[in-house]
């Protein structure tokens, strides 16, 4: 790399973490909605699989089994999972969403979306564009 973009790399990097930073530490929606980050992820992920085992859930998020089954008890007590024997063996148990859970879900991509709009909202629409498109291609060149 040109030693000429040093600067601008860093000044680029600096931006990018700062901006997240400010994104991230106003996502108090999820404290409003009376979940933590990790526990909304969690939410996310039993409303994709549809139906999971606590050890799949455990795969997703990378953390051990334990640390999961707190934070269903967690969901559960505020209805927004439940969890049941599976059919087919008797000795696990699947999880599945709520249909509060998928209001409360829908509520937090909605603020999400709504707080990055806010954000973006200093961009003309062919700046935004451009912006996307990016953004696109730094993500599609690390697959």
């Amino acid at each position: 790399m040109p030693h000429h973009l040093d600067p601008l790399i860093e000044r680029l990097g600096l931006s990018m973490w700062r901006v997240q930073r400010k994104i991230m530490s106003q996502r108090t929606l999820h404290k409003e909605l009376g979940l933590t980050v990790p526990q909304m992820g969690l939410l996310n992920i039993v409303a994709k699989e549809k139906k999971s085992r606590v050890v799949q859930l455990a795969e997703c998020m990378e953390v051990k089994s334990s640390a999961i089954t707190v934070m269903l008890d967690r969901l559960e007590a505020l209805g927004f999972i439940k969890r049941e024997t599976d059919g087919a063996d008797r000795r696990a148990v699947v999880v599945t969403i709520t249909e509060q859970g998928q209001q409360i879900l829908e509520e937090g991509h909605f603020r999400s979306k709504q707080l990055l709009a806010e954000h973006l909202s200093i961009l003309k629409p062919e700046e935004l564009q451009k912006f996307a498109e990016y953004y696109r291609m730094i993500e599609e060149q690390e697959r």
